[in-house]
Protein backbone atom coordinates (compact mmCIF):
# COMPACT_ATOMS: atom_id res chain seq x y z
CA UNK A 1 0.00 0.00 0.00
CA UNK A 2 1.30 3.86 -0.82
CA UNK A 3 -0.07 6.65 1.47
CA UNK A 4 0.16 10.11 0.48
CA UNK A 5 0.25 12.75 3.54
CA UNK A 6 -0.33 16.31 2.77
CA UNK A 7 0.74 18.56 5.57
CA UNK A 8 -2.11 21.37 5.21
CA UNK A 9 -1.48 23.08 9.04
CA UNK A 10 0.61 25.51 8.46
CA UNK A 11 -0.27 29.48 8.66
CA UNK A 12 1.48 31.04 5.60
CA UNK A 13 2.86 33.98 7.90
CA UNK A 14 4.77 35.36 5.57
CA UNK A 15 2.13 35.44 2.39
CA UNK A 16 0.50 38.65 4.95
CA UNK A 17 -3.27 36.98 3.76
CA UNK A 18 -5.39 36.80 6.42
CA UNK A 19 -6.16 33.16 5.40
CA UNK A 20 -3.54 29.95 5.13
CA UNK A 21 -1.90 30.37 2.04
CA UNK A 22 -3.19 26.68 1.21
CA UNK A 23 -6.58 28.02 1.04
CA UNK A 24 -6.48 30.98 -0.94
CA UNK A 25 -8.43 30.77 -4.63
CA UNK A 26 -6.44 30.95 -7.63
CA UNK A 27 -8.28 30.49 -10.72
CA UNK A 28 -11.66 29.39 -8.81
CA UNK A 29 -9.93 26.47 -6.92
CA UNK A 30 -8.23 26.75 -3.58
CA UNK A 31 -4.16 26.28 -3.79
CA UNK A 32 -4.67 23.24 -1.84
CA UNK A 33 -7.16 21.37 -4.72
CA UNK A 34 -4.11 21.79 -7.26
CA UNK A 35 -2.08 18.32 -4.90
CA UNK A 36 -4.73 17.06 -4.01
CA UNK A 37 -6.74 16.14 -7.33
CA UNK A 38 -2.61 15.08 -8.37
CA UNK A 39 -2.30 13.05 -5.65
CA UNK A 40 -5.92 11.44 -5.17
CA UNK A 41 -6.00 9.96 -8.84
CA UNK A 42 -2.66 8.95 -8.64
CA UNK A 43 -2.66 5.17 -9.84
CA UNK A 44 -0.21 4.04 -6.78
CA UNK A 45 -1.39 6.07 -4.72
CA UNK A 46 -4.38 3.81 -2.20
CA UNK A 47 -4.40 5.98 1.05
CA UNK A 48 -4.31 10.13 1.69
CA UNK A 49 -4.50 11.42 4.91
CA UNK A 50 -4.22 14.98 5.39
CA UNK A 51 -2.90 16.74 8.45
CA UNK A 52 -5.42 20.18 9.27
CA UNK A 53 -6.32 22.45 11.79
CA UNK A 54 -9.62 21.44 13.53
CA UNK A 55 -11.03 25.07 11.69
CA UNK A 56 -10.28 24.16 8.64
CA UNK A 57 -11.21 21.10 8.26
CA UNK A 58 -14.90 21.10 6.58
CA UNK A 59 -13.43 23.53 4.33
CA UNK A 60 -11.06 20.84 3.11
CA UNK A 61 -13.71 17.94 3.43
CA UNK A 62 -15.26 20.08 0.99
CA UNK A 63 -11.99 20.22 -1.65
CA UNK A 64 -12.14 16.98 -1.14
CA UNK A 65 -15.54 16.15 -1.98
CA UNK A 66 -15.10 18.49 -5.44
CA UNK A 67 -12.15 16.42 -6.50
CA UNK A 68 -14.27 13.12 -5.93
CA UNK A 69 -11.81 9.72 -5.22
CA UNK A 70 -12.36 6.42 -4.72
CA UNK A 71 -9.18 5.89 -2.46
CA UNK A 72 -9.75 6.30 1.58
CA UNK A 73 -8.93 9.92 2.75
CA UNK A 74 -8.26 10.49 6.59
CA UNK A 75 -7.69 13.42 8.87
CA UNK A 76 -4.70 14.15 11.39
CA UNK A 77 -4.24 17.29 13.73
CA UNK A 78 -1.01 19.11 13.36
CA UNK A 79 1.16 19.35 15.71
CA UNK A 80 3.27 22.49 17.02
CA UNK A 81 6.32 22.02 14.60
CA UNK A 82 5.86 20.02 10.80
CA UNK A 83 7.47 16.92 12.26
CA UNK A 84 5.01 16.15 15.22
CA UNK A 85 2.14 17.13 12.40
CA UNK A 86 4.00 14.17 10.31
CA UNK A 87 3.95 12.24 13.40
CA UNK A 88 -0.11 12.30 14.03
CA UNK A 89 -0.19 11.39 10.47
CA UNK A 90 2.12 8.69 10.33
CA UNK A 91 -0.23 7.01 13.75
CA UNK A 92 -3.29 7.57 11.44
CA UNK A 93 -2.01 5.55 8.88
CA UNK A 94 -0.96 3.58 11.62
CA UNK A 95 -4.16 2.75 13.17
CA UNK A 96 -5.78 2.13 9.26
CA UNK A 97 -3.42 -0.91 8.62
CA UNK A 98 -0.43 0.63 7.28
CA UNK A 99 2.61 -2.02 7.52
CA UNK A 100 6.31 -1.33 7.99
CA UNK A 101 6.96 -2.83 4.28
CA UNK A 102 4.36 0.02 2.97
CA UNK A 103 5.23 3.16 1.67
CA UNK A 104 4.74 6.25 2.47
CA UNK A 105 4.94 10.25 0.72
CA UNK A 106 4.69 13.48 2.46
CA UNK A 107 3.87 16.37 0.10
CA UNK A 108 2.80 20.11 1.10
CA UNK A 109 -0.23 21.67 0.38
CA UNK A 110 1.61 24.85 -0.92
CA UNK A 111 3.30 23.15 -3.24
CA UNK A 112 0.48 22.94 -5.74
CA UNK A 113 1.79 22.19 -8.83
CA UNK A 114 2.87 18.60 -8.35
CA UNK A 115 3.22 15.53 -11.00
CA UNK A 116 2.07 12.36 -11.24
CA UNK A 117 5.81 11.52 -12.86
CA UNK A 118 7.43 13.28 -9.66
CA UNK A 119 5.02 11.06 -7.71
CA UNK A 120 6.04 7.79 -9.56
CA UNK A 121 9.84 8.59 -9.56
CA UNK A 122 9.46 8.83 -5.62
CA UNK A 123 7.43 5.85 -5.16
CA UNK A 124 9.96 3.81 -7.63
CA UNK A 125 13.39 4.87 -6.14
CA UNK A 126 12.04 4.10 -2.40
CA UNK A 127 11.84 0.56 -3.30
CA UNK A 128 15.91 0.74 -3.05
CA UNK A 129 15.47 3.00 -0.42
CA UNK A 130 14.23 4.06 3.09
CA UNK A 131 14.29 7.52 1.68
CA UNK A 132 13.73 9.70 -1.55
CA UNK A 133 14.30 13.16 -1.35
CA UNK A 134 13.60 15.00 -4.81
CA UNK A 135 16.15 18.53 -5.38
CA UNK A 136 17.21 20.64 -7.76
CA UNK A 137 20.47 22.30 -8.03
CA UNK A 138 21.60 25.41 -6.43
CA UNK A 139 21.60 27.80 -8.64
CA UNK A 140 23.80 30.82 -7.53
CA UNK A 141 27.00 31.61 -5.56
CA UNK A 142 26.48 30.16 -2.22
CA UNK A 143 28.28 32.36 0.69
CA UNK A 144 27.96 30.58 4.54
CA UNK A 145 27.72 34.08 6.81
CA UNK A 146 27.06 33.15 10.70
CA UNK A 147 26.14 37.08 11.10
CA UNK A 148 24.56 37.94 8.04
CA UNK A 149 26.73 40.62 7.39
CA UNK A 150 30.68 38.82 7.10
CA UNK A 151 31.08 35.93 4.42
CA UNK A 152 32.90 33.15 6.33
CA UNK A 153 33.46 30.57 3.34
CA UNK A 154 32.31 30.24 -0.54
CA UNK A 155 30.58 27.05 -0.52
CA UNK A 156 30.91 25.04 -3.69
CA UNK A 157 27.74 25.05 -5.63
CA UNK A 158 28.05 21.93 -7.39
CA UNK A 159 27.60 19.95 -4.32
CA UNK A 160 24.63 22.10 -3.31
CA UNK A 161 21.01 21.31 -3.71
CA UNK A 162 17.51 22.38 -2.48
CA UNK A 163 15.64 20.22 -1.20
CA UNK A 164 11.67 19.62 -2.44
CA UNK A 165 8.54 17.32 -2.17
CA UNK A 166 7.29 15.31 -1.98
CA UNK A 167 9.77 12.63 0.18
CA UNK A 168 9.12 8.92 0.46
CA UNK A 169 9.72 6.45 2.96
CA UNK A 170 9.40 3.03 3.65
CA UNK A 171 6.48 3.18 6.61
CA UNK A 172 8.17 0.95 9.26
CA UNK A 173 11.99 3.01 9.14
CA UNK A 174 10.69 5.64 8.71
CA UNK A 175 7.92 5.59 11.58
CA UNK A 176 10.65 3.87 13.80
CA UNK A 177 13.39 6.62 13.35
CA UNK A 178 10.78 9.37 14.55
CA UNK A 179 10.38 7.28 17.47
CA UNK A 180 13.71 6.73 18.36
CA UNK A 181 14.35 11.37 18.20
CA UNK A 182 13.77 12.96 21.63
CA UNK A 183 11.84 16.41 21.64
CA UNK A 184 14.46 18.48 21.61
CA UNK A 185 16.08 16.51 17.99
CA UNK A 186 12.50 16.69 16.57
CA UNK A 187 12.41 20.93 16.77
CA UNK A 188 15.09 20.95 14.87
CA UNK A 189 13.93 18.97 11.93
CA UNK A 190 13.25 21.27 9.29
CA UNK A 191 12.87 18.55 6.47
CA UNK A 192 11.41 15.33 6.59
CA UNK A 193 14.13 13.31 5.09
CA UNK A 194 16.55 14.75 7.42
CA UNK A 195 15.35 12.46 10.40
CA UNK A 196 16.14 9.30 8.20
CA UNK A 197 19.58 10.82 7.31
CA UNK A 198 20.11 11.80 10.86
CA UNK A 199 19.20 8.04 12.10
CA UNK A 200 21.41 6.34 9.59
CA UNK A 201 19.19 5.44 6.81
CA UNK A 202 19.52 5.02 3.08
CA UNK A 203 18.79 7.99 1.40
CA UNK A 204 18.77 8.48 -2.23
CA UNK A 205 18.16 11.98 -4.03
CA UNK A 206 16.60 12.31 -7.40
CA UNK A 207 15.65 14.82 -10.12
CA UNK A 208 12.97 17.09 -8.67
CA UNK A 209 10.86 19.75 -10.54
CA UNK A 210 11.64 23.52 -10.55
CA UNK A 211 7.84 24.45 -10.92
CA UNK A 212 7.25 22.31 -7.59
CA UNK A 213 7.69 25.23 -5.64
CA UNK A 214 6.22 25.86 -2.49
CA UNK A 215 4.41 28.89 -2.26
CA UNK A 216 5.83 31.05 0.65
CA UNK A 217 5.69 34.77 -0.95
CA UNK A 218 3.98 37.16 -2.89
CA UNK A 219 6.05 36.98 -5.78
CA UNK A 220 5.73 32.95 -5.31
CA UNK A 221 1.85 33.27 -5.29
CA UNK A 222 2.14 35.53 -8.67
CA UNK A 223 4.10 32.99 -10.57
CA UNK A 224 1.72 30.33 -9.81
CA UNK A 225 -1.15 32.49 -10.62
CA UNK A 226 0.65 32.65 -13.95
CA UNK A 227 1.66 29.59 -14.90
CA UNK A 228 -2.21 28.25 -14.07
CA UNK A 229 -3.51 31.22 -16.70
CA UNK A 230 -1.24 30.15 -19.45
CA UNK A 231 -1.62 26.70 -19.41
CA UNK A 232 -5.45 27.57 -19.50
CA UNK A 233 -5.24 30.35 -22.20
Amino acid sequence: MNIAIILSGGVGARMGRTIPKQYIEVCGSPIIEYCLETLLFHKDINMAIIGVADEWKCFVKDCVSRIGTKIPVYYSKPGEIRQSTIINALQVAKRHGAKAYDLVLIHDAARPLLTAKLISDCLETCKEADAVLPVIPVKDTTYLSHDGVHIDSLLERKTLWNGQAPEAFKFGTYYDANMRLTEDELNKITGSTEVSYRTGLKCILIPGDSNNFKITTPEDLSNFESIIKNESI
